[in-house]
């Protein structure tokens, strides 16, 4: 058994693919949370006790039956990867072969009994940003946060000279001997809630260009995404501030409750809103003016795949269509029921054909976005998949 902390890899894939009869996929959503663990190991199990019931009816050899249940219990067994999790688990097991990986980003919960690994689910985990910076600003205290793919949420450290609240930062605001300033004027005579946004609006502008400097340190292409997590009117503030070509979303609220479990809990699910609405927007672009850039016929972008002529692959991982397809001309033949059975018509085994084409864009140097069709508007999207073209057909 492997058990991978990290993001799948081509390799990962490739060894996933392909006929692995009798093949048992379960994805379950976890939690780092110890006190959920319990529930996971519950589900993982029943989920394997079901897969093995039905390889079982299929008319499965003991000596096969006997290798998933072994595979099962090692995998219950293994204190050091139910120590270790984080918000999913995508579990591969054949007689010979068991694969686990623990994934940051949620999945559904899911179980797939064929010939073939349902790779769709693996795939949203490189396929989508997992990877954040997070900042909660609050009048008593501020925090930078930083989570990766890998890891969770952690808070980061910043320069100790840099004011640690909103009193802080306005008493050293600069020029001041001690009197604060309001619209221009000495606060004599201001009221106490002008003095008080005054002090707000100096703390927040003066934590966004911290921010805005630490980040520009690690992230000079600015290609992470920034969630700010404060109360109004400081997040206004903040915003207005910290905005540039980073991508920077607000999460209102107050901050100052949240531990490394609830902001890595925000994070991801912040994270997974701006996948959909990232999606959602190129999808309505690429409809509105593509003219002949866009293909939705399976037959045709698994040809164009493999001409390497997909620039971008959407395709909906809660959707499966069995079927073969050559890695070499692209060429896809359909399991029975238009792709709905489990083999061809002449009996050969058939996988599910999305994340078949996925890999091969891949493989051509092309770009896969995973999505769920039900969270995207019906005028933009239909069927099981979307390819995006490097050229617009004749």
């Amino acid at each position: 058994m492997t058990v991978h902390y990290e993001l799948p890899t081509t390799a990962d894939f490739a060894a996933l693919a392909g006929p692995h009869h009798p093949a048992i996929t379960v994805y379950a959503s976890t939690s780092p949370v110890v006190s959920e663990r319990e529930r996971a190991e519950v589900a993982v199990k029943s989920a394997f006790d079901e897969a093995i019931e039905q390889v079982k009816a299929s008319g499965a050899l003991n000596a096969e039956l006997e290798a998933l249940r072994r595979a099962r219990d090692a995998i219950i067994a293994d204190q050091e990867l139910w120590a270790g999790l984080a918000r999913s688990l995508a579990i591969f097991v054949s007689p010979d072969f068991t694969e686990v990986f623990v994934l940051p980003n949620q999945l559904d919960d899911a179980l797939h009994v064929g010939s073939h690994f349902t790779l769709g689910q693996l795939l949203r985990a490189p396929s989508q940003d997992q990877e954040a910076y997070a900042v909660a600003v609050s009048a008593n205290e501020w925090t930078l946060w930083h989570a990766t793919p890998t890891d969770r949420a952690a808070q980061m450290p910043t320069d100790p000279s840099l004011p640690k609240n909103a009193d802080e930062a306005a008493n050293r605001e600069a020029g001041d001997a001690g009197t604060r300033r309001v619209g221009g004027h000495g606060d004599r005579g201001a009221s106490e809630d002008d003095r008080r946004a005054s002090t707000l609006d100096i703390y927040a502008k003066r934590v966004a260009d911290a921010v805005k400097q630490e980040l520009q340190v690690r992230d000079p292409g600015e290609r992470v995404p920034l969630f700010v997590f404060a109360a109004e009117p400081t997040l206004s503030q903040f915003i207005e501030r910290a905005r540039n070509h980073r991508r920077v979303v607000a999460v209102p609220g107050a901050p100052d409750r949240l531990g490394p479990s609830e902001i890595d809990e925000a994070v991801r699910h912040e994270l997974a809103a701006l996948n959909i609405s990232e999606a959602e927007a190129a999808l309505h672009g690429l409809a509105e003016g593509s003219a002949g850039r866009v293909e939705r016929d399976l037959a045709a972008i698994g040809r164009l795949a493999a001409d390497g002529a997909v620039e971008t692959l959407w395709f909906d991982f809660t959707t499966s269509v069995n079927g073969t397809l050559d890695q070499e001309s692209g060429a896809i033949e359909f399991a029975t029921g238009y792709g709905e059975g489990e083999a061809l018509h002449d009996g050969t085994h058939a996988g599910d054909l999305l994340p078949q084409l996925a890999l091969l864009v891949i493989a051509k140097g092309g770009k896969v976005v995973t999505v769920r069709s039900d969270d995207l508007d019906g005028n933009v999207w239909s069927g099981p998949a979307m390819a995006e073209l490097r050229f617009a057909l004749a």
